[in-house]
């Protein structure tokens, strides 16, 4: 039997994120991967950038990147503004929520203003 596990990483919604499907990314060495609105659910929350931040895997660990959004990422709460490792269980959030207004089309929906917030699960590395 191979035990190797590919080097995985999995952002699952939580119960207050604009909703979306979960997202399984696989990695490979020197391979970076950019998030943005068109990976999460079409039409979903307006508080991301294209593209939002960068996933990549060096030395056997997950590192993100914030592409200088307007909005930022966080892990755990905290803004990020350099390369930051993620580990099994962090909360990921991709924006901040927007306070409905005369300036928010009223198509948006309320979800559409929440940003996204995923728990993150880590294997393989």
């Amino acid at each position: 039997m191979n035990f190797n596990v590919s080097p995985s990483l999995t952002l699952a919604p939580t119960a207050d994120s604009c909703p979306f499907e979960a997202i399984r990314l696989s990695f490979t060495s020197n391979m970076r991967i950019p998030l943005g609105p068109e990976v999460f659910t079409p039409g979903g929350s307006i508080s991301l950038a294209s593209p939002h931040v960068e996933i990549w895997l060096q030395n056997k660990q997950i590192l993100i990147r914030d592409q200088k959004t307007a909005y930022g990422t966080y892990v755990n709460g905290v803004r990020i503004v350099q390369q930051t490792l993620l580990q099994n269980g962090d909360i990921l959030t991709l924006g901040t929520p927007i306070s409905r207004s005369s300036a928010v089309p009223a198509k948006v929906t309320n979800d559409q203003l929440k940003p996204i917030k995923a728990l993150v699960t880590i294997v393989g590395v």
